[in-house]
Formats: structure tokens, C-alpha cells, sequence
């Protein structure tokens, strides 16, 4: 009976304890659900094929978007569940990323791919000191059409320069080729080409643009009646690592690095040295028995310190050209039967741009610099050796006086120390027969030592739509000994937005040079050659994307130094340059880009006034450059140049004399008549890729192309048989296929 009572008991409670249990659930309110966890992250948006931070790109989560900051960066919450974010850009293809993929971690990188091609986007450059014949081609418009992307060979495509295939002279509007001046900002170069491949002694990473003065150009150039080519640097601070590596078959190999050392300062070093002369001797055919191995290096280096106020660049430049040739000749004493020539042409140089805002509207900017330059040629017994150093310090002043109105002023002080130690013929230019093989040798050792001074003053005035800007050139000659003035003037009007008349009238002088009036070999008398220069032309700009300019130009060229007379020159030569130039331009977009060039010129020459006037031997009648390019995708890019000129003129030989002492037949040329005869006209085809393969922090550029494609034969000099009674045209340079390799990083 108890023990009933007690399992009763027993059971009674626990449903009581049951039902107070359930009761309380009824009465007590659920607890709350736990929060959703939210993951933050930091994300950097860079450039996919160099990992660079892109600043101002959208990224989207939802509804809401945050932009990056200058360094790509940018903070974001990533929700949980399933979800994209949406990373956008202004040429860059947009990219989704999975939260899966950035959740659990504090950091992740997006890269963009380059977007697709798109002509929306016109690039306009910006207008700079007045010239009217200058013609400015960014860097980034070079790479599309110049020769391997080469920015100063574009200047080869450009109206009023002769085409000479082969050839690194820039002979520009019937001027030789040394009375142009090349700069690299305001430092004097020598040249601007190698002889291989015409590839300039500059790395094109380090360049904004080239500007190309075919004539008419402002007083703070002097020494020159033909052109001026500057390669123009830049002057932003690197914000980043970048490296690059080039393989170019069969030229050379590169290598070029930029870093930034802080907020202010960066620097650049870029070295280039050649591959064919490794690969030429084992390609010329044996049965030629000639060697040809011609070699090159190129060196560069600036700093860049730049604040508010002051810029400065200390910039090194050195670059090396060489050729060692062994080809038959009939007068060799050689055991092989040929004739042996070296050849090389070095220069270094270091230079300090200081560019300094004075304040009130003053600015001032010099570049002192200090060149050494080499050249030695031998020739069978005959040696060339000339070594030069060379301090030059151009410095000028800008005032700005207010809007389209400037005040220049500028100074250029320069000292040479040259020494030239010369063995070679005794040139007698009024025998028909002379001959350099047994001409009588004279040997020479000077030393030059003088200075030239310069000094200039200009000023752009602007009324309304008319700018006038006169200017005057005052100068100094050590090795002539004279004091000079040169003025100069330019006008540009604007007829309406479109439409813009153009003119320039000045004269133009080049001093004689140290050999041309050494005392052994040249003329002491000799004075400034000089050249007036007058041109009127037309700019139109057809909107945004297309730009003509028309040009006629007349120039003439007085106290020509030519050959001849009692002391081997003289300066009573005259020259007349004219014709007119058509330039069609589609301005840089993304997927098309290219020009026409076209010039017509007349160049006539004549050594004295009592003379008649003959052809130059810098005359073509017509020239055509067409270069384009085509942008198939983010990663393909499509190009060719066109080139056609009238040949250029040669002095044909009218018979030939038989020389029992060197037992060879010596050729009379035709002396009242030369350069009469003319090559035939050249043209070729140019066609050239580039593709561009990308990862993530680097990529490969591959440029693949054929130069000199032509239909018929291409001819570059003539070529005589042993007694001159039959000739032949040598052809000209072959197909050359080139493929270059280029990773960046």
C-alpha cells in the first residue's frame, strides 16, 4: 500500500513539474535570432599586365558603391550568403567578384583587364611656344606607326624630309644633313640615330613627344638653315617600379628601369647594345669575300627632383656607332685582294636642367652641359681622328605679361676644345683624273680652341585672333671671328575655331666648322653660310578627329661652302629650295590612328653667281609617307607605312681613261652637268603586330614585322664595270623581317 503511494506520488510530479515546464514556454518570449556575421576586407584595384594601382575605380556591393583611393584602395563589407561586387573603370573591362572568394580575408586584389577599343576618346595635345612649321607626336602616337615603335624615327614620316632608306641622315627641305640640330630638351646631341636599324640613341620609355621644326623656327635655336628635331622628356616623377626587358631579332638587346626614390625624385636607367654583329657574318654569302660587321650601345641615366617651384634633371647620355668592313677592291695591298675600313662615332654627354618659377609671372630654365665626342675612320693608309669636348650653357627667361602675351630672353655660351689629327689625299678639285689612291697624302695634327656666344630676345603678341612674334638673334663665331644678327618673324591668324593662317619669314646662319677652315685642308676666309627662309600655309581642324595643314615653302641658301679653288673651299655657293607640303592627320583614338604626308620640292644649286644652276644633290621631286594604324582588340594592334620618293640624282660618268701607273681605268664624270642623271623611284611597304600578353603584376609584348616589302627592284646607287663603258643599279636593302620580345614589369 505504501509502496503504491509512493509511485503515485512519484508520477503525479513529474507531470506537474511537465505541465509548469510547458506553461513557462508559453509565458517566456523566444530568444532572438544571432546576428548575420559581416566580413570587412581592404581591396586594392590594379592594372592587369603591370599590378598598378588605379585610383578612382567604382566598386559596387548592391545598392551602394565606394570609389578607390589614389593608391587602388578601398574598404568594403561583404555580407554573408551569396553575392558578386561589381569592381568598374574608364578603360578597363568590368570584373565581378564572388563573396566567396573574398570572404575570410582581410585583403584581396582585382585586376582589370584593358577594356575594349573605343573611338569615343580623341587625344588632344596642348598648344606650346608659337612655331609655325612644328609638328609635335607624342610617344604613345609613336608606338603606333614609327619603325618598332621608335619614337625620333617617326620623323622619317613626316612631310618635307627626304626618304633615304638605309640611311640615318635627316635631310630635311633640300638642307644637308649637318644643317639640322637635334636636341634631347635643351641638350645638344650629335645625332639622334644609330646606323643599325635606325634606332635612336634615347629609350622611348623616358620620352613625352618629338616635335619636328621643318623651318621657320624661333630665335633660341641657332646654328642651323635646315631643321630642328627635339625629343622632348618627361618631367612627372615615377610613382612606381617598372622594369623592362627587350629582345629584338636580329638588332639587339635592352634593359630599362624606373623607380621612384621618394615623393619628389625618381630615377631612370636604360642601356641598349647590339646583336648583329653576331649574327651578320655568318649570313653574307662567302663567294661575296667581304665582311661587313656593324655594332652599337646606347646609355642613359637621369634623376628627377621636382617641387612646386623648381624642377631639376641630371641627365647622362652615351652612345657608340661602329663598322668594320672588308670588301674587294682593285687597288688593295692585301694579300686577300680587299680593302679594310673602321669606322666610329662615340659621344657622352651630362647634363643640369634647373626650370625655376621666379614668381610675377617670371620663369627661367638652364641646362649647362658637357659633351666629349670621337670619331676615327681608317681607310686602307688614310686615318680620320677627331676628339672634341664641348661646355655649353643656354639659359633663358620667360615672362608671361598676361594672357597670349610673352616676354624671352635667352643667352648660350659655349667653349670647344677640338684636336683633329688627319692623313689623307690632297683633294684637287679641277683635275679630271684625280684619283685618291695615288694622290699625295698630307698629315695633319690641330687643336681648335675657341668660343661661340649667342644671345636672343623674342615676344608672342596676341590681338584677339592674330599673334605676332618677332624676334632677333645675336651671335659669335670663334673659328670665323665674326658678330652676326639674325631676325626673325612669325605670324598665326585665326580666321574662325576651325581655320588658322600661318607664316614666318627670318634669316638663318651655320659657322663653318674646324676643318672647313684649317689652315692644311680648308679656307680660313670662310664666314657664315646663310639661308632666308619664307613659308605660308593653312591648319584646318575638322572636329575633333582630323586635322590638315598645307605649307608652300621657298628658302635660299647663300655663301654655300662647296668644293673648289685655291684653298679646297669657298663660300660663294647659293642654293634654292621650294615646293609645298600636305599634311592629313586623323588625330590618336583608341582604335584608329595615321597621317598622309606629301611634299613636292625643287632644290637647285650653283657654286658661284657667274654659274648656272644645276640639280641639288638633295633634291626628290615628290615624297608620300602613309602611315595608320588599326586596334583590333585590348590586346592586337595592326599597322604599315607606305613609302614612295623620286630617286634621288647621281653625277653620271661619260667615258673613262686608262692609268698605266695603277693599271686601272679611272672615270671622267660629267662636270658640267651634275647630278644629272637620277636613281629610279623607290617605294616599300612596311607591315608590323604588336600583342600583348598579360598577368597579373607583368606582361609579354610581342612585335612582329617586315620592312622595305616592295614590287619591283629598289635601287640605291649605281654600280660600274672595270673600264666604266656598261653600269648597273645596286638593288637596295632586302625584305628585313624583325621580331621583338618585351616584358614588363
Amino acid at each position: 500500500m505504501s509502496r503504491t503511494l509512493v509511485v503515485v506520488l512519484l508520477v503525479g510530479l513529474s507531470c506537474f513539474q511537465t505541465k509548469v515546464a510547458k506553461a513557462q514556454e508559453k509565458s517566456d518570449p523566444p530568444p532572438s535570432s544571432p546576428p548575420v556575421p559581416v566580413t570587412k576586407i581592404e581591396l586594392t584595384i590594379a592594372a592587369k599586365g603591370s599590378g598598378r594601382p588605379l585610383r578612382r575605380a567604382e566598386v559596387k556591393i548592391g545598392q551602394n558603391s565606394v570609389t578607390s583611393d589614389p593608391q587602388g584602395k578601398v574598404t568594403i563589407e561583404i555580407p554573408e550568403g551569396e553575392g558578386t561586387i561589381l569592381v568598374n573603370r574608364q578603360g578597363y573591362e568590368s570584373t565581378f567578384v564572388d563573396y566567396k572568394d573574398l570572404r575570410g580575408k582581410s585583403s584581396f586584389t582585382v585586376y582589370l583587364p584593358p577594356g575594349k577599343p573605343d573611338d569615343s576618346e580623341v587625344v588632344i595635345t596642348g598648344t606650346r611656344r608659337t612655331e609655325v612649321s612644328r609638328k609635335t607626336i607624342t610617344v604613345r602616337e609613336t608606338e603606333r606607326v614609327a619603325p618598332g615603335g621608335d619614337p625620333a624615327q617617326v620623323t622619317q614620316l613626316l612631310p618635307g624630309v627626304q626618304s633615304n632608306p638605309g640611311s640615318t641622315d635627316v635631310v630635311i627641305r633640300g638642307s644637308g644633313p649637318n644643317d639640322s640640330r637635334y636636341f634631347v630638351d635643351d641638350i645638344v646631341v650629335p645625332n639622334l640615330f644609330h646606323s643599325v636599324f635606325n634606332l635612336s640613341i634615347l629609350p622611348s620609355q623616358q620620352l613625352t613627344d618629338v616635335e619636328f621644326n621643318s623651318g621657320g623656327f624661333g630665335v633660341q635655336y641657332g646654328d642651323a638653315t635646315g631643321g630642328v628635331i627635339v625629343l622632348r622628356s618627361s618631367d612627372e616623377v615615377a610613382e612606381f617600379d617598372r622594369t623592362e626587358l627587350t629582345v629584338n631579332v636580329p638588332f639587339y638587346l635592352g634593359f630599362f628601369h624606373e623607380r621612384p626614390l621618394s615623393e619628389q625624385s625618381s630615377m631612370a636607367v636604360g642601356v641598349r647594345r647590339s646583336t648583329i654583329e653576331a649574327i651578320l657574318p655568318n649570313v653574307v654569302p662567302e663567294d661575296l669575300n667581304a665582311t661587313v660587321v656593324p655594332f652599337f650601345y646606347d646609355l642613359y641615366a637621369r634623376y628627377l627632383h621636382k617641387t612646386d617651384e623648381t624642377t631639376y634633371k641630371v641627365t647622362a647620355i652615351s652612345s657608340l656607332d661602329g663598322l668594320t668592313l672588308a670588301v674587294p677592291f682593285d687597288g688593295s695591298e692585301q694579300e686577300d685582294g680587299r680593302i679594310n675600313v673602321d669606322f666610329s662615332n662615340s659621344f657622352s654627354v651630362l647634363a643640369l636642367e634647373r626650370e625655376h618659377n621666379l614668381g610675377d609671372g617670371w620663369r627661367y630654365r638652364s641646362t649647362p652641359q658637357y659633351r666629349i665626342f670621337r670619331i676615327k675612320a681608317n681607310v686602307s693608309s688614310d686615318d680620320f681622328y677627331l676628339n672634341g669636348r664641348v661646355f655649353y650653357l643656354p639659359t633663358e627667361f620667360t615672362k608671361r605679361i598676361d594672357r597670349g602675351r610673352f616676354f624671352y630672353f635667352g643667352f648660350a655660351p659655349e667653349w670647344n676644345n677640338i684636336r683633329a689629327d688627319i692623313r689623307a689625299p690632297v683633294f684637287v678639285d679641277d683635275d679630271p683624273f684625280f684619283d685618291p689612291e695615288d694622290a699625295p697624302r698630307r698629315e695633319v695634327s690641330r687643336t681648335f680652341r675657341y668660343g661661340n656666344y649667342a644671345v636672343w630676345t623674342a615676344l608672342d603678341w596676341a590681338w584677339d585672333a592674330l599673334t605676332v612674334t618677332p624676334g632677333v638673334r645675336g651671335f659669335y663665331s670663334g673659328l670665323a671671328e665674326r658678330y652676326d644678327v639674325d631676325p626673325r618673324l612669325q605670324i598665326r591668324y585665326a580666321l574662325d575655331q576651325e581655320n588658322t593662317i600661318k607664316a614666318a619669314v627670318g634669316q638663318y646662319s651655320i659657322a663653318p666648322e674646324p676643318p672647313e677652315v684649317s689652315e692644311e685642308f680648308g679656307n680660313p676666309n670662310l664666314g657664315y653660310e646663310r639661308s632666308m627662309h619664307y613659308i605660308l600655309g593653312i591648319e584646318t581642324k575638322w572636329g575633333d578627329r582630323w586635322l590638315t595643314e598645307f605649307q608652300g615653302f621657298f628658302k635660299r641658301t647663300y655663301r654655300l661652302i662647296v668644293s673648289g679653288g685655291e684653298r679646297n673651299f669657298q663660300d660663294t655657293g647659293l642654293r634654292q629650295t621650294y615646293g609645298f607640303e600636305a599634311f592629313v592627320r586623323r588625330n590618336l583614338t583608341e582604335k584608329v590612328f595615321g597621317w598622309l604626308a606629301y611634299t613636292y620640292s625643287v632644290s637647285r644649286e650653283k657654286k658661284s653667281e657667274q654659274d648656272a644652276f644645276y640639280t641639288s644633290e638633295f633634291d626628290q621631286t615628290h615624297i608620300l609617307n602613309l602611315a595608320g594604324s588599326y586596334r583590333l582588340s585590348a590586346y592586337w594592334d595592326l599597322g604599315t607605312r607606305l613609302k614612295f620618293n623620286t630617286g634621288s640624282p647621281y653625277t653620271p660618268v661619260d667615258g673613262s681613261v686608262y692609268n698605266s701607273n695603277l693599271d686601272k681605268y679611272q672615270p671622267i664624270f660629267d662636270r658640267k652637268n651634275p647630278y644629272s642623271a637620277r636613281l629610279p623611284d623607290f617605294h616599300s611597304l612596311d607591315l608590323f603586330a604588336t600583342y600583348d600578353s598579360l598577368y597579373n603584376q607583368w606582361k609579354l609584348k610581342y612585335q612582329f614585322g617586315i620592312q622595305f616589302l616592295a614590287l619591283g627592284q629598289r635601287v640605291n646607287s649605281v654600280q660600274y664595270n672595270y673600264d666604266y663603258s656598261e653600269k648597273e643599279f645596286v638593288a637596295n636593302l632586302p625584305p628585313i623581317p624583325y621580331f621583338q620580345l618585351t616584358a614588363e614589369f
